[in-house]
């Protein structure tokens, strides 16, 4: 069994759970997932192989992914930004391979189709690119992992570094430039921030979406009992309520040129902080 501390109140936390869940299914096939303590933690377990966050987080960081600028199947070009990351990796006899592309979609714009960003999921700009934002944060867990005791991986998403490259699912460095008089990210500065949420939290979010609110609020629901990937992705829009199940108002928040979320709080029926 696989269990890790959360904070249901940070989106990008939340997010990293379900790419746990996800990543444990296509390593150890019948991997289900859930949340405990009052949705304070995270589990996954299996039902023959066991696993380990260890094998987990070393199998999703062994190899850089594949940065993908033309489409296979209709033969579009992507620009650099927001292009797909391909992942090909062992499981047993099996090669798995996996597409991250929530920050990209296509559209018909003025009657020229183009790949484009998928708002709010594509919260850089500049110069930055969702390769280059992957690699910088693959080298921190990297890093950070070597220095890791048995006993840290439980804390993982609690453990944080300073870097500057990251796609802005965990609001730990979410610094507003009217608190501090300027925007770090425009000043290229590093920012406190947790590798592991903002790496997990993208595989999450490919098969795990909120229920959205236009583009800047959207809600999501803790789930209590064991479920697979498929079923959880369902259980996280308040679909498959259990009496433990909490849901919480997450939102986008600016950063200068930048967004990223923000802290989320629970919600019940009829309330809301908006």
């Amino acid at each position: 069994m696989i269990r890790v501390a959360v904070d249901p109140t940070n989106p990008g936390q939340f997010f990293a759970c379900c790419g746990l869940l996800e990543l444990a299914d296509r390593l150890w096939p019948g991997a289900e997932g859930c949340f405990a303590e009052g949705g304070r933690e995270f589990c996954v377990t299996f039902s023959e192989e066991q696993g380990t966050l260890k094998e987990l987080l070393a199998t999703l960081v062994k190899d850089s992914p594949k940065e993908i600028l033309v489409l296979e199947c209709n033969g579009l070009a992507v620009k650099p930004i927001v292009a797909p990351l391909a992942f090909t990796f062992r499981s047993g006899p099996k090669t798995v391979v996996f597409l991250l592309d929530v920050w990209s979609r296509i559209q018909n714009i003025k009657g020229v189709v183009q790949v484009i960003g998928n708002s709010p999921w594509n919260f850089w700009s500049g110069q930055q690119t969702s390769s280059g934002i992957w690699s910088g944060l693959r080298k921190a867990l990297v890093a950070h992992m070597r220095t890791f005791q048995p006993e840290d991986f439980d804390s993982l998403f609690a453990h944080r570094l300073f870097q500057k490259g990251r796609f802005g699912f965990d609001p730990g460095p979410a610094w507003n430039p009217l608190d501090v008089g300027f925007s770090p990210n425009e000043q290229a500065m590093e920012v406190e921030s947790s590798a592991a949420v903002e790496l997990l939290a993208a595989v999450g979010l490919q098969r795990f979406r909120p229920v959205m609110h236009g583009r800047e609020s959207f809600d999501y629901s803790t789930w209590h009992h064991p479920l697979s990937p498929s079923v959880a992705a369902a259980a996280i829009c308040n679909a498959i309520p259990d009496s433990h199940s909490v849901r919480y108002r997450g939102c986008v928040v600016s950063r200068g040129q930048y967004a990223a979320l923000g802290v989320s709080f629970p919600i019940r029926e009829g309330a809301s902080r908006e």
